[in-house]
């Protein structure tokens, strides 16, 4: 969560530097924009986490001895 938090900020504050002569470029942007993009990474992350999480094939696994 701290990297979204951070990545979200630092691109805020890139944006902020690129276009510091001319503000009203952003005008004004709704607070539910950045929130959604805070909670919403989190869980396309862990959907794609999820989904791409495959199980290890039998023939690599490791066989228990008996």
């Amino acid at each position: 969560m701290a990297g979204v938090v951070l990545g979200t900020a630092g691109a805020g504050l890139g944006l902020v530097a690129v276009y510091r002569h001319d503000l009203d470029v952003f005008g004004r942007v709704p607070p539910v924009y950045p929130l959604i993009l805070l909670v919403g990474i989190p869980l396309a992350a862990a959907a794609a986490g999820w989904v791409l999480a495959g199980r290890e094939p039998s023939a690599i696994a490791r066989r228990l001895r008996q």
